[in-house]
């Protein structure tokens, strides 16, 4: 039987496997079955994006909606055409005819919702396959096995999931907003909005703007890409205005596309005070908290808890942040103000501490263990004995070969 397995991308850009099936044919009705438990398994949820080989079984089963108006997508379509001079070719002309079901978007970008993919195997997917196949094995090997590989993923889930909560990373800039894009994103997407924010210092300038109805659009420059964006936004843009008003459209649809917010419209939000990414402009995917909800079994059963956001960890991990700014500041200052700062830590130090001086590593054992090392010690030294192979070290191949090589060979006794 064919194995099919449902891969998509997690909140921190890595492939994961939700589920797999096996089926005894590649037809219509064998991936309507696929296709009809996976969305009870998924509680309804379908997938944004499907990604195939054009398999006619699959085609069948799945209908695709259009991403795009047609007008615009034919206009396009026939500019590429000419500009590479490929409207005459066969198979451009066949591909052409099965429009409909494209998904218009990059391949590279297709990472703001689920994606179930049918065609070759990333690396990543590839090591973690190569855990559970067997040509050779039973059926009940390849369950035992498919388990194991899921464990482990949720293991490593686990593992950078509680990196996320428990470290903060550096920020590089002065926007509020970065800090708030470090408190919600995973670190992973944070690093992708973190280089949007640089590039909207540097890069990004007002070309003039114009009124729409009750909006304005602002024509923002980009040095890097040299191109102008249109920007369409509420005029009263600030801090204070309301959650609906702060949603701003780009024409690069970066947000559309990826998920987070360009730098053009990051360089709108700076200069109108706005120092959080409005509620509507963070998608859940990729939050640091984009797994923590329930998990139930077919019976509806809760089989997992999940924690919750601790604020005074957040408040903590933003003033990580801000020391690390701090000493960035310090480099070009004076020896006394580097001395004066560290004093200032030193005596913050002392203060936390219930020992009046930081702990080292057997006090900070204590704590944690509630108790102190016995002075006396009763467990007597274990006696004396020989290792499991501690005897002569056994020859290798190689050794044995090289000294029969070296034996002198036997020889007549008569004729020698």
């Amino acid at each position: 039987m064919s194995f099919t397995p449902f891969t998509g991308v997690d909140n921190h850009k890595r492939s994961v496997t939700f589920c797999g099936a096996l089926v005894a044919h590649e037809d219509a009705d064998s991936f309507k079955w696929v296709f009809t438990r996976f969305l009870a398994a998924m509680g309804g949820k379908e997938p944004k994006y499907i990604i195939t080989d054009q398999d006619a079984g699959i085609l069948k089963a799945v209908p695709l909606d259009d991403d795009i108006e047609a007008a615009d997508f034919d206009a396009k379509s026939e500019e590429i055409g000419r500009e590479h001079n490929i409207n005459n070719i066969e198979w451009f002309q066949e591909m052409y005819a099965k429009r409909k079901q494209w998904v218009v978007a990059h391949c590279r970008d297709l990472d703001m919702g689920g994606v179930m993919r049918t065609t070759q195997r990333s690396e990543s997917e590839n090591s973690f396959f190569k855990r559970f196949e067997s040509k050779s094995g039973t059926l009940v090997e390849f369950s035992m096995r498919f388990d194991s590989a899921i464990d482990q993923q949720r293991h490593t889930q686990k593992k950078i999931d509680n990196c996320n909560r428990h470290t903060f990373p550096i920020i590089s800039t002065h926007l509020a907003i970065e800090v708030h894009g470090a408190q919600v994103y995973s670190h992973k997407v944070f690093e992708e909005f973190q280089e949007e924010v640089k590039c909207s210092i540097g890069t990004c300038k007002s070309r003039g703007f114009t009124e729409c109805a009750s909006l304005e659009v602002m024509t923002v420059r980009d040095a890097n890409r040299d191109r102008n964006y249109e920007v369409t936004y509420c005029p009263g843009l600030s801090v204070t205005a309301m959650a609906d008003t702060l949603k701003a459209t780009c024409s690069c649809r970066m947000l559309e596309r990826k998920g987070i917010l360009c730098r053009h419209v990051i360089w709108i939000y700076s200069s109108n005070g706005v120092k959080m990414i409005p509620e509507q402009c963070v998608v859940k995917k990729w939050c640091k908290d984009a797994r923590l909800s329930k998990m139930f079994d077919c019976n509806g059963e809760a089989i997992e808890d999940v924690d919750i956001i601790d604020g005074k960890q957040i408040a903590i991990s933003v003033m990580r942040s801000k020391i690390h700014q701090t000493v960035g500041m310090l480099m070009g200052k004076l020896k006394n103000d580097v001395d004066n700062f560290s004093s200032l830590i030193r005596q913050f130090k002392k203060k936390l501490s219930p020992l009046g001086s930081p702990l080292n590593k057997q006090q900070q054992l204590e704590k944690i263990l509630g108790c102190s090392p016995s002075q006396e010690i009763t467990i007597l030294l274990p006696k004396k004995s020989k290792n499991k192979g501690s005897g002569k070290r056994m020859l290798s191949m190689k050794e044995k070969a090289v000294a029969l090589a070296r034996k002198p060979k036997r020889m007549c006794k008569n004729c020698k």
